[in-house]
């Protein structure tokens, strides 16, 4: 039993998951509309984007890397679908034409960072800022409303009392889990997060672990992108710029490593509800919405130095380890 606590403590989302207990204890106390079943499944419902675009972001950045076009791929995909759905295109192949798109803006990011040597940084700016263009010269200044309900009905139908937002986000969640915990290409991506000239001479292969990775987050962003043109009934240019920070904020509160090599869809889901947690209580307090990003970002420089300290005393106690 301590030994099983001893790890439960030792993970990376441990301390985040406390926070969230903590936040919900304090949200309930200080607001009685934070405990109602109806703010729950508001929560839930603010949550399930967040979480699907995260879950994606969470293995490239424990490759090492970074995507900053997740929230730009994200409203693309969104738009494009949308018209096509005005052109009369079946719901039933507006997902594949979505994960199509999202397949190829990974695959172009994988090539920027493997084959070209890009940053991912530098390679993902630029790839949003492309994207946002795409965005723009597909909508034409214009915003798309009165998709069919068919469609809608995926960020706004639900299934007994469970959004159906909800339901899909735990499914993506689970087949991220599993792509990352229970096979060779997961291990892969750890491998390579932690000791990138290891795993080059460990016979893994870098450039399918880094493209995989890149595909596997546009892809979460394609999904991502139509769940939240079904909520919001509508579809323009700008609607994924707010989860450009939010995305990253998520998947760091969750405890998955910027360095790379550690971390988890796990964590990332104690981040995303955490992140909308402390939306939700400020917007029930009233708290203007031009302070938010502030505390996101002050979340965010939390988060990061708390992980940078842990990195430093880990790295501490292996070399007093091998020095003994």
């Amino acid at each position: 039993m301590n030994k099983v606590w001893k790890q439960v403590k030792s993970s990376r989302s441990f301390f985040s998951f406390i926070g969230l207990i903590g936040l919900i204890l304090v949200s309930s106390l200080v607001s009685a509309d934070f405990r109602t079943f109806d703010n729950i499944i508001t929560v839930l419902r603010q949550a399930s984007t967040l979480l699907i675009l995260s879950t994606g972001l969470t293995a490239v950045l424990i490759t090492g890397g970074m995507d900053l076009s997740v929230g730009a791929t994200a409203a693309f995909i969104g738009c494009v679908c949308a018209q096509f759905l005005k052109m009369g295109v079946p719901t039933a192949l507006i997902l594949p034409i979505g994960l199509a798109i999202g397949a190829a803006v990974g695959l172009v990011n994988g090539f920027l960072v493997s084959m070209v040597g890009l940053p991912s940084f530098v390679a993902t700016y630029a790839t949003n800022w492309v994207v946002k263009g795409l965005s723009i010269i597909v909508m034409s200044g214009s915003v798309i409303f009165g998709l069919p309900d068919g469609f809608t009905w995926f960020g706004t139908g639900y299934v007994g009392p469970v959004p159906v937002i909800v339901i899909i986000a735990l499914l993506v969640v689970a087949l991220a889990y599993i792509l990352l915990q229970k096979t060779t290409w997961g291990r892969d991506i750890y491998s390579y997060g932690s000791n990138p000239e290891a795993a080059r001479y460990s016979a893994i292969n870098v450039n399918k672990t880094v493209f995989g990775a890149f595909m596997l987050c546009s892809m979460s962003a394609a999904v991502g992108g139509l769940l939240m043109t079904a909520r919001l009934n509508a579809a323009e240019a700008a609607m994924g710029d707010a989860y450009g920070l939010q995305t990253v904020a998520a998947v760091v509160i969750g405890g998955t490593s910027m360095l790379g090599g550690e971390g988890g869809v796990a964590g990332t889901v104690i981040g995303a509800i955490l992140l909308t947690v402390i939306v939700n209580i400020m917007n029930l307090l009233g708290i203007s919405s031009s302070a938010q990003p502030m505390v996101v970002g002050v979340v965010i420089i939390t988060m990061v130095l708390i992980d940078s300290i842990s990195r430093s005393k880990g790295e501490k106690v292996k070399k007093k380890t091998a020095t003994a």
